[in-house]
């Protein structure tokens, strides 16, 4: 009788441990030689028998079932075949339909077409224990897996950006790839813009040399950075798993402003024409038509710039005769040199009676992080004393590593604010004394978010713009008219010496200075003093 062998290892630690391949097939040929059987082809192959595509198993069942020749399979256990129902069924339509003969010869179990009884009783009996093996090694895995998420840990491959690295004690990490994290991170900004596609920002990543971190290293395409990178909330410092968002203890590669700001632009894109989208304009969705209100396009003709209102026609001019109108806001928003030190001076002497207030903020911050760990560990003891079940103690867990996380988010948040006042109210007032200047030199894209940061709205009636300021640069227009920088100072001062001047009047304090134009120009992040943000 013609035979084949069937010889399979789920994973290296089984071919260490003494059931490898050599050794099976060993076996196997010796029991076909006492059997008097001719092996005509062997299988032997690493591959699992869980509910996956197994090629190699389909490969065998196919090659037995073309051979009428073949009337044997031999394998060294029942295990070694299959641990899941559909490879038993096949298994037995092979024995029942085309009278194939399956030696299992670990088991002593050989099974025909006429076998019945005990045989079929005791090849049931495997299948179901394989299966339920196979089932406690998932459910161990999962309960692991979960384990290592809820302490901060990530046991797959780290995202692109990242390495896999093994510590002292043959302990898993996770750190930065030095290669292709800055492209990623350069990656995240680019984006946040709103100047690129997600197939346009891959073709420039993948020019700059960013390759997937899978085994091919391909360049850098569409669905795998919306999906692997934009879309992975891990750059900020949380994981996902099971549409659950957990903290994790690894390096953040980019704030998480910064990623919602790029969910929001992934969201908000497709709105508008690609043609249009991808071109970049001074006025580009910032005006509106004065008699009807609609939103102003821009196009080029002839090399030439021109705005116009698609509905009613009232506007039609050349974009460089609002451009001048612009250039001459942005002079009177710019800041003498002497009243800029001077400023500079006050808001320094300003920030010293925010200190009560930062102080105050990090003792709440503390005082409830200690509160949610003593919550945390009254839960523990109440789910061990039977008080609470299980659900209840994962829900309120879950609750308590939110709150935590936000608390560690506004306690960082509130530290390097403190850090950055100074650098960032200094370089804000000298790039104020340069503001027309920083204007008429910059690129159109960079043009168009400095209007956005400056024009609350604006309208166009035939050729003219009417922009309304925000209040602080409305304020400092007023000021520059008027030449007086402090309009709001009388005899009852405070204690510091100094009141802010009329566009500083909601008593802002400045932190975390972010880059948002070509030219440098930073944008402050604010917060009144309680705490909100404007």
């Amino acid at each position: 009788m013609k035979a084949v062998i069937l010889a399979r290892v789920s994973t290296k630690r089984q071919e260490e441990e003494g059931l490898s391949l050599d050794n099976q097939l060993e076996t196997l040929r010796e029991y076909a030689a006492k059997q008097g059987m001719q092996v005509v082809k062997e299988f032997c192959f690493q591959e699992s028998a869980g509910h996956k595509i197994r090629k190699r198993f389909d490969e065998m069942i196919g090659y037995v079932k073309e051979h009428e020749d073949v009337g044997a399979i031999l394998a060294y256990r029942v295990d070694r075949t299959t641990r899941n129902f559909r490879d038993a069924v096949a298994l037995d339509n092979l024995r029942i339909e085309q009278d194939k003969e399956l030696h299992f010869v670990y088991n002593r179990l050989i099974l025909k077409a006429d076998s019945h009884g005990r045989d079929i009783t005791d090849w049931d009996l495997q299948v179901f224990l394989a299966k339920q093996y196979l089932n406690r090694l998932q459910e161990d895995g999962a309960n692991t897996w979960l384990s290592k998420i809820r302490h901060g840990e990530w046991s797959g491959k780290a995202p692109c950006g990242y390495k896999n690295v093994e510590l002292e004690e043959h302990k898993a990490w996770i750190v930065k790839d030095d290669e292709r994290a800055p492209l990623v991170k350069n990656g995240f900004e680019m984006y946040a813009t709103g100047n690129f596609s997600l197939k346009a920002l891959a073709k420039k990543l993948a020019g700059m040399g960013l390759t997937t971190n899978t085994d091919s290293q391909r360049p850098m395409y569409t669905s795998y950075l919306e999906a692997q990178i934009i879309k992975n909330p891990f750059y900020y410092g949380e994981m996902e798993f099971k549409e659950k968002l957990y903290p994790h203890q690894y390096e953040p590669l980019i704030p998480k402003w910064l990623w919602l700001k790029c969910q929001a632009v992934c969201e908000s894109y497709g709105k508008t024409p690609f043609k249009y989208g991808t071109k970049s304009y001074a006025f580009k969705r910032l005006l509106t038509c004065a008699k009807c209100g609609w939103i102003l396009s821009t196009y080029t003709q002839k090399n030439i710039n021109y705005v116009r209102c698609h509905n009613c026609k009232a506007v039609h001019v050349k974009e460089e005769t609002l451009l001048a109108q612009a250039a001459k806001i942005f002079k009177n928003l710019t800041i003498p040199s002497e009243v800029a030190e001077d400023l500079k001076t006050k808001l320094t002497a300003f920030h010293a009676d925010e200190q009560y207030f930062y102080e105050q903020n990090l003792k709440r911050i503390n005082a409830d992080l200690a509160k949610l760990k003593k919550n945390n560990k009254t839960m523990y003891q109440d789910r061990l004393d039977g008080r609470i079940t299980v659900e209840e103690y994962d829900k309120m867990f879950e609750e308590n590593k939110q709150k935590e996380t936000d608390l560690l988010e506004e306690l960082k948040g509130h530290s390097e604010g403190d850090k950055a006042f100074h650098i960032a109210a200094s370089y804000i007032l000298e790039l104020a004394k340069r503001a027309q200047e920083l204007f008429e030199c910059s690129q159109p894209d960079q043009k168009n978010r400095l209007l956005r940061f400056v024009f609350a709205n604006c309208s166009v009636k035939g050729e003219k713009l009417s922009p309304k300021l925000k209040n602080v640069f409305a304020g400092i227009v007023e000021s520059n008219k008027t030449k007086n920088w402090l309009p709001r100072l009388d005899s009852n001062q405070q204690p510091i010496g100094y009141t802010l001047p009329f566009c500083f009047q909601k008593e802002w304090t400045i932190s975390s200075p972010v880059c948002v134009l070509g030219c440098e120009a930073l944008r402050p992040v604010m917060h009144l003093r309680d705490g909100t943000t404007p």
